[in-house]
């Protein structure tokens, strides 16, 4: 069992997360949950549910700052609210806080969301507890709206999309890497990892999803919303376990998808 520090990242995450090989043409993709013993990630209605105990919760805060962006759907962001910080993390660190990306095709972003409210209310936190969120949206959204947001204090970067109106995940390595960031973390909400794990390549024919770091609580929720959504579980793509710890209550798996699991 390991009793995580605060003032150094667990030993597992950098040995097995090869995020010092990431590179801006090809940025390193890890998505990560936490779920119950039944697979489910929220309660009924998508009800945020606490399943990470205090050990694993500050693996994911570290997780998180170890990459240079992390990402949510536009769904969490509207049910959950979340801050998206690292704020179990000692500041005497200095650690530069992850890019918050708000996967939103539509725009749907509510301007009270915290973690813009909080970027145009703390302007000392700028660059170091705080940074402006980034919204990922579809470049058929009217100019008009996308200029209002931004005059909210938000960056709204607009994308080309597919025939259904989608940000296909292909195209996330590619838009990432034009934003000079070498890494992102996908924390939600289940559509959006659903999605991910279901695209199996990048434009260029390799995998995906490089990492998948997953939280198991030692509980049951019974009804409620599903690591992936009900009726698409097929085609998801076979994973290697390199490595699984327990961390207080939680067990914590880190898995790969590679070129062979794929032949």
């Amino acid at each position: 069992m390991t009793t995580p520090s605060s003032t150094e990242a667990p030993g597992f995450l950098a040995q097995h997360l090869p995020l010092d090989k990431a590179t801006t043409s090809r940025p390193h993709i890890t998505v990560t949950w936490a779920q119950s013993l039944d697979s489910k990630i929220a309660g009924v209605g998508g009800k945020r549910v606490i399943l990470s105990g205090p050990e694993s919760m500050l693996m994911t805060h570290w997780l998180r700052s170890m990459h240079d962006a992390i990402l949510i759907g536009v769904n969490t962001l509207i049910l959950d609210d979340p801050r998206l910080q690292i704020n179990l993390l000692p500041s005497s660190l200095n650690l530069r806080p992850p890019q918050p990306l708000i996967l939103d095709p539509h725009l749907r972003f509510p301007p009270t969301a915290r973690i813009l409210s909080e970027w145009n209310t703390k302007p000392l936190e700028r660059g170091k507890t705080l940074l402006q969120p980034w919204i990922i949206c579809s470049d058929q959204v009217p100019l008009s709206q996308r200029t209002s947001l931004e005059e909210e204090g938000a960056r709204v970067i607009a994308v080309k999309v597919d025939e259904k109106g989608h940000i296909p995940p292909s195209d996330l390595p590619d838009i990432v890497g034009k934003l000079g960031l070498k890494s992102v973390m996908i924390e939600g909400g289940s559509k959006v990892l659903s999605t991910f794990l279901h695209q199996r390549q990048r434009e260029d024919g390799s995998v995906l999803v490089d990492s998948v770091v997953v939280t198991v609580a030692p509980m049951f929720i019974g009804q409620g919303v599903g690591v992936v959504p009900e009726g698409e579980d097929k085609g998801l793509p076979p994973l290697r376990t390199v490595h699984t710890e327990t961390m207080g209550k939680d067990a914590v798996m880190v898995c790969t998808v590679n070129e062979e699991d794929e032949e």
